[in-house]
């Protein structure tokens, strides 16, 4: 770069932020030194902007080189706030333990004594990545270093505590019996809990079957001066869902209107599917008007778990039609929804129009990866099986085709059903180019396979026919 003479803190920085990549940035940044190594020092904003820009692009190791260069060349340490930007860098590169490297080199590489700030953003990255004993460790380090907890330290251990409810029951509940312990200390300790303390708690306890208490906290948080919030409310609707208590689910839903707290799409959705989890979709039909009208639309999700209650209802035809306004509200289905209809369709021996959604669904561009690769060959050999079993050869055997020409495997049930359906029928030649499709999957045909392709032949008194054919198969096999 070329300078002017004289070069000012306030110039490298305004080029600094000026430049979007944050590789050109650091040359810029090291150009000013290496023009006037005697009579130019950067400041400690420009280090700190640029240690950002680093962090925030991944490049840790530029940005932890250049947070030590601070002490060095300015004699005083960088500011918290760089480096809490490079610990929180590192949780979400998911890199827990060289944050936790990095916090216990800052007083002798960067001459920076950590806070409270500090231990609480790194016992935020260890929880985050499920680093539940060194965020313990960590908590108990911060007091023998005589650094006092703040509410939001105290809802971090909280968190570690209550993140391990899924570790197993008796595991579970010493931990969020220890988390209740904890969360009884914070007044004395100077840190009344806060709506995020409560939201937590809460969620742990229903997590495990504890809702009654759960429910006992929910009631104390008035009294203590702390309103519930939308997570709270959402928390607890979805923890009564999971333990059947639809009647108090409600209530509770209908307590947040009353008390001016506007659900949010979580809120719709844990109540929608308790409601068809519990045998009532046409109540959670009702609630999807309401999420329309209130202008919420309602995502893939909700509308898979509705979908989903209709067909075990046997309410296909709302099924449909929830299908429908899906479709109406810009929501594209996935192959899971597709799926959960299909299946409705063929539990009720409807298997053409389970074919025709099939067909829609290859229309709509929905391939088999390797998530749904299971489901697209569980939902074709159904249909085609129904198909076979309704006489509907000819229908059958487009599904056939399509699962073939999209690589879908075809299981040897499905084979089976095809051949007899076609025998049936007496096309004993269809059947037999299916066999051999059949052998060239490596799929072995049953017993009765063959015996019904024989006795095709021989009531068409094609004796030699069908011995040839079946002479040539056992040769290959």
């Amino acid at each position: 770069m070329r300078w002017t003479k004289e070069i000012t803190p306030a110039q490298v920085l305004q080029l600094i932020r000026a430049e979007p990549d944050p590789r050109k940035a650091l040359l810029i940044f090291d150009s000013a030194t290496a023009e006037y190594p005697s009579g130019f020092r950067h400041d400690l904003p420009t280090f700190s902007l640029m240690a950002t820009r680093l962090a925030a692009a991944g490049l840790l190791p530029a940005a932890e080189s250049l947070l030590e260069r601070v002490p060095s060349e300015l004699g005083r340490p960088p500011s918290e706030a760089s480096f809490l930007v490079l610990l929180r860098a590192h949780g979400r590169a998911h890199r827990p333990l060289d944050a936790l490297r990095l916090f216990r080199q800052a007083p002798t590489r960067f001459r920076l004594h950590p806070s409270h700030r500090s231990y609480t953003a790194l016992l935020a990255v260890l929880v985050a990545e499920n680093r539940l004993a060194l965020a313990r460790g960590l908590y108990n380090h911060m007091r023998e270093a005589g650094v006092p907890p703040t509410v939001v330290s105290y809802n971090v251990l909280l968190k570690a505590l209550c993140s391990a409810a899924t570790s197993g029951v008796s595991a579970a509940t010493g931990t969020v019996d220890a988390a209740l312990r904890v969360f009884g200390r914070m007044p004395d300790r100077g840190c009344p809990p806060d709506s995020c303390s409560y939201n937590t708690l809460i969620d742990g306890l229903c997590k495990i079957g504890r809702v009654e208490e759960a429910q006992e906290l929910f009631r104390q948080m008035d009294s203590n001066g702390c309103s519930p919030t939308v997570v709270t409310y959402t928390t607890l609707i979805h923890g009564l869902c999971r333990s059947d208590r639809l009647e108090e689910a409600l209530k509770v839903f209908d307590e947040m209107g009353q008390r001016g707290v506007d659900p949010n799409i979580i809120t719709y959705s844990s109540l929608v599917d308790g409601l068809c989890k519990g045998g009532r979709s046409l109540k959670a039909m009702v609630l999807l008007d309401r999420m329309v009208a209130e202008c919420r639309p309602p995502n893939t999700i909700t509308y898979s778990s509705i979908i989903h209650g209709l067909c075990k209802e046997g309410r296909l035809r709302e099924a449909v039609e929830v299908l429908d306004s899906m479709r109406l509200q810009g929501r594209k289905p996935d192959a899971g929804l597709y799926g959960k209809l299909i299946k409705g369709l063929c539990d009720s021996g409807r298997f053409q129009e389970a074919a025709n959604y099939l067909d829609e669904m290859v229309l709509s561009g929905i391939s088999p990866n390797r998530v749904t690769w299971s489901l697209h060959m569980r939902i074709h050999n159904m249909v085609v099986v129904g198909l076979c079993a309704k006489n509907v050869s000819t229908r059958a055997f487009q599904v056939y085709q399509s699962m073939r020409t999209r690589s879908i495997s075809t299981e040897t049930e499905t084979f089976h059903f095809l051949v007899e359906c076609f025998c049936k029928k007496g096309d004993v030649h269809k059947a037999a180019r299916i066999v051999s499709e059949m052998l060239l999957e490596g799929c072995v045909p049953y017993q009765d396979t063959w015996r019904i392709i024989m006795g095709g032949y021989w009531e068409r008194r094609k004796v030699r026919e069908a011995a040839e054919l079946m002479w040539d198969q056992l040769v290959v096999d």
